[in-house]
C-alpha cells in the first residue's frame, strides 16, 4: 500500500481487506465443510489464493489499491502489511487462550510427563532429519549454520492449526489433545533454546569468534524459568484472579478483562523471547480450573469466530507458491516435507506408544504435531536476515533457494495436517490402552427408562445446579460431557445413552445427590399435575382447534406424504397397524432403522393414545430411525378397536415420524391432519374411496381448502 496515503484512506483500505478476508474465509470454510474436510484447510487455501503471491498483487482501479488488494510488502520480514498481521495475531492469541480454557487441567497434569517426552522426541527427530537433509543436499558439515537452520525449521510446530481441529472435534480435553498441547508448549520452549544456540553458532562463524555457550545457557534457563514460573504462579493465584474478575459484574465484563490479561501475558512472553501463543495458552490454562472459565468462553465465542478465520487466511497469505516453479527447489522441498512429516510422526508417536497410548492414539499425537505454519515462516525470515561468512563471503544463512524449500515444507505440512488429523480423530476408538481413572473420583450413577425422561431431568437439573452457584460447560451431544464448577469444587457429568454418571470427589457427593433428588421430586409433582390434562378428550380439543383458523399452507404435504404411502390395512389391533404402516415407509426407503421407528411410535402411544373421536388416529413420534419428516396413511374398512374416547372403531390412521434433531414442521403437520379430518363425515368420505392414489389426492385437496 502506498506510503503517502492519508490515515483515513489507509484505515478504509484495511476495512476493505478485512471484509474480503472474512467473506472469503467463511465461504471457503463452509465449502471445505461441505466437502467433509476441515474448515481450517479451506481458510488456508483462501489465504493462498487471495494473498500477495497470487491474486492479491493484481492492480485494482481503487484509491489505495493500485498495487493490489494485498500488495507484497517487499523487503519486509512478512509479505503482508503490519496492521493486517497484527489483527491476525490477535486471532492466534484468542485461539490459544480459548484452547487453554477448554483444557482439562487434571488431565493436563496427568499427561504432562508424556507431553514432555513427546515434545522432546519430536524436537530431536525433527532436528536430526532437517539438519541431515542439509548435510546431504548442501554437501556441508552438520555444524554448518545452514544445516542447523534447516534442523530448527523442522522442529517448529504451529499448534494453532492443531488446536482448531481439536476444538472442532471436541477433543482438546482428551488424552491425545492434552498431550499434543503440552508437547507443543515444550516444543516451543525447546525450539527457542535451539534457535538461540544456532544463532550463537552463526554469529561465531560470521565473526570468526568462539561460540558463547554461557550466553546460550542463560537463554535456556530464562526460557524454562519464565514459562514454568508464570504457569506455577498462575495456577496458585487462579482463584484470586477469578475472584477479582467477578467483581466486575456480568460475564461480558470479566470475559473482556480475562482476554485482556491473556493479551498482556502474551505480549510479555514475546518480550521475554517466548512466543505470544504460549503466554495466551498459559493464561487460559490457569483460568481453566476456575468456575468462571465457562462464563468467559460464551461471550468470547463471537470474537473467536471473527478473528480466528482471519488468522488462518493471513497465514495462508504468507505462503509463496512461486517457489514451485524451480524444479530443484521443488524436489528438495518435497523431500524436506516428507522428512518433516515423518520426523514428527515418528518422534512424537514412538514415545507415546511406550506411555500407555495405543497405535491410533500415538498416530493422532504424531499427526497433531505435523503443521509448521507461521512459526516456520518466522524462523525462516530470521535466517534470511541473519548473515554468515561462507568462503570469505558474507551471505544470509537462508538464501532464496533454501527459503523456497522452507516455504514448500511449510505449505505441505500445513495443508496435510488438518485432513490427516481430522480423519484419525473420526475413528471411534479410544487412544489409550488403559483408562487411568482418578482414584480420588467417585462415580455416582443414575439410570432413566427413556431418552424423553432423561431430557426432562436434564432441563430441570442444570438450572438447579445453577441456583446453587455452579457454572457449567456447554452440553455437546457428540461428547456427552458437562463440567460443573463452583470456586474450588469441580465435577463432571457423563451422559451415556439414558444413563448419568457424575465423577466427583467425595465432598461433592452430598450436593449432587441433593440436586438430583429435588429435580426428580419436582418433575414428579409437575407430571402429576400435567397428567390431568393429558387425556384423549383434551388432545382432541388441542389438535382439532378452531375450524375457522387458516391452514398452514407452507407445509409441503406432497413431499411428506409420498405417492406410495397410502395403504389399506390388514391389522386387527393398534400395534399391528403401526408396525404395518412403518414397514410401508421402510419399503419406500424413507427410514434408517425400522425397528427403532416402531419402538419409538409405540412408546409415544404408551404415554397417551392418539386415537381421537370420529374414527381417526394420529400415531407419531420423533425417532433416530427416520431420515426426514415422512407420513403414511392407512385405511381400515372394517375399523380397528383401539382406545378411542367414543369407544367406536378407528378407520383412518395417519402415522408420522421425524428425526429427533430435525427442524421440521412435525407437530404442525400432525395438528393440520387432525383438523382436516375432524368429524365423522370426513372419515366416511375417505373410507368410501377404493383407490389409494385417489385417497392421497383427497388428502392434498383437503389440505388446500
Amino acid at each position: 500500500m502506498e506510503e503517502n496515503l492519508s490515515v483515513a484512506v489507509r484505515v478504509a483500505a484495511l476495512a476493505i481487506q478485512l471484509g474480503v478476508i472474512l467473506f472469503t474465509a467463511r465461504f471457503c470454510g463452509a465449502a471445505a465443510t461441505k466437502l467433509r474436510i476441515p474448515s481450517v484447510l479451506g481458510e488456508l487455501i483462501a489465504g493462498i489464493v487471495i494473498g500477495p503471491y497470487v491474486l492479491g498483487a493484481l492492480p485494482l482501479p481503487l484509491h489505495g489499491f493500485h498495487h493490489g488488494l494485498f500488495p507484497l510488502a517487499e523487503g519486509a520480514a512478512i509479505p503482508v502489511s503490519l496492521p493486517l498481521y497484527g489483527i491476525a495475531t490477535l486471532g492466534s492469541i484468542i485461539l490459544l487462550f480459548m484452547s487453554g480454557l477448554e483444557t482439562d487441567l487434571r488431565m493436563f497434569f496427568r499427561y504432562s510427563v508424556v507431553g514432555t517426552v513427546v515434545g522432546l522426541g519430536g524436537v530431536i527427530f525433527s532436528f536430526i532429519f532437517g539438519a541431515g537433509l542439509g548435510v546431504f543436499a548442501l554437501k556441508a558439515s552438520f555444524m554448518d549454520p545452514r544445516c542447523l537452520f534447516l534442523g530448527i525449521l523442522c522442529t517448529a510446530t504451529s499448534v494453532g492449526i492443531t488446536a482448531r481441529i481439536l476444538s472442532e472435534k471436541r477433543s482438546i480435553d482428551s488424552p491425545e489433545g492434552t498431550t499434543i498441547l503440552a508437547a507443543a508448549v515444550i516444543d516451543d520452549v525447546l525450539g527457542i533454546i535451539c534457535l538461540a544456540i544456532v544463532m550463537g553458532i552463526a554469529a561465531a562463524s560470521g565473526s570468526g569468534g568462539s561460540i558463547a555457550w554461557s550466553k546460550i545457557g542463560v537463554i535456556a534457563v530464562k526460557s524454562f524459568g519464565i514459562w514454568l514460573g508464570v504457569t506455577a504462579l498462575g495456577l496458585v493465584f487462579a482463584h484470586k484472579i477469578a475472584a477479582f474478575l467477578k467483581m466486575f459484574k456480568g460475564s461480558v465484563n470479566f470475559s473482556v478483562l480475562a482476554f485482556g490479561l491473556a493479551m498482556l501475558l502474551a505480549g510479555l512472553f514475546e518480550q521475554a523471547g517466548l512466543a505470544m501463543i504460549v503466554g495466551a495458552y498459559v493464561m487460559g490454562l490457569c483460568l481453566s480450573k476456575t468456575d468462571i472459565a465457562f462464563a468467559i468462553q460464551r461471550p468470547l465465542t463471537p470474537v473467536y469466530n471473527l478473528l480466528v478465520p482471519v488468522f488462518f487466511v493471513v497465514m495462508g497469505m504468507l505462503v509463496d507458491i512461486r517457489v514451485m516453479t524451480n524444479p530443484v527447489v521443488l524436489k528438495l522441498g518435497l523431500i524436506y516435507s516428507v522428512l518433516a512429516i515423518a520426523a514428527k510422526v515418528i518422534g512424537c508417536a514412538l514415545p507415546a506408544l511406550f506411555m500407555n497410548f495405543n497405535a491410533i492414539g500415538a498416530l493422532r499425537i504424531g499427526a497433531g504435531m505435523i503443521p509448521r505454519g507461521e512459526v516456520a515462516l518466522i524462523i525462516a525470515g530470521i535466517g534470511a536476515t541473519t548473515m554468515m561468512n561462507l568462503n570469505g563471503e558474507s551471505r544470509p544463512i537462508i538464501d532464496p533457494e533454501l527459503f523456497g524449500v522452507a516455504i514448500i515444507m511449510t505449505l505441505t505440512t500445513t495443508l496435510a495436517a488438518p485432513p490427516l488429523l481430522s480423519a484419525i480423530l473420526a475413528v471411534k476408538k479410544k487412544g489409550v490402552r488403559h483408562e487411568k481413572a482418578d482414584a480420588k473420583l467417585i462415580c455416582t450413577e443414575y439410570a432413566f427408562p427413556s431418552d424423553i425422561i432423561r431430557e426432562f431431568v436434564m432441563r430441570d437439573m442444570i438450572p438447579n445446579f445453577r441456583n446453587e452457584g455452579f457454572r457449567h460447560s456447554e452440553y455437546a451431544k457428540d461428547s456427552g460431557v458437562i463440567t460443573f464448577r463452583k470456586e474450588s469444587s469441580t465435577f463432571s457429568l457423563t451422559i451415556d445413552g439414558n444413563n448419568f454418571c457424575f465423577e466427583s470427589a467425595e465432598r461433592e457427593l452430598d450436593i449432587i445427590k441433593a440436586v438430583m433428588y429435588e429435580t426428580i421430586v419436582g418433575l414428579h409433582q409437575s407430571l402429576t399435575q400435567l397428567k390431568e390434562l393429558a387425556t384423549p378428550e383434551r388432545m382432541d380439543q388441542v389438535l382439532s382447534g378452531s375450524k375457522a383458523s387458516p391452514i398452514d399452507r407452507s407445509i409441503k404435504m406432497e413431499k411428506i406424504l409420498a405417492p406410495n404411502c397410502v395403504v389399506f390395512l390388514n391389522g386387527k389391533n393398534k400395534k399391528d397397524v403401526i408396525e404395518e404402516m412403518v414397514r410401508v415407509l421402510d419399503q419406500e426407503h424413507k427410514l434408517t432403522d425400522t425397528q427403532i421407528c416402531i419402538d419409538d411410535v409405540l412408546a409415544r402411544e404408551e404415554v397417551i393414545t392418539t386415537c381421537m373421536p370420529g374414527g381417526i388416529a394420529l400415531p407419531h413420534g420423533r425417532t433416530d430411525g427416520a431420515k426426514e419428516l415422512v407420513s403414511v396413511i392407512g385405511i381400515s374398512k372394517d375399523g380397528v378397536l383401539c382406545d378411542a374416547p367414543d369407544g367406536k372403531p378407528t378407520h383412518v390412521f395417519v402415522l408420522s415420524v421425524c428425526p429427533k434433531e430435525a427442524h421440521a414442521p412435525y407437530l404442525r403437520y400432525v395438528s393440520m391432519i387432525a383438523r382436516v379430518l375432524d368429524g365423522y363425515e370426513a372419515v366416511q368420505n375417505i373410507c368410501q374411496i377404493n383407490d389409494t392414489a385417489e385417497i392421497r389426492r383427497t388428502f392434498l385437496n383437503m389440505k388446500g381448502k
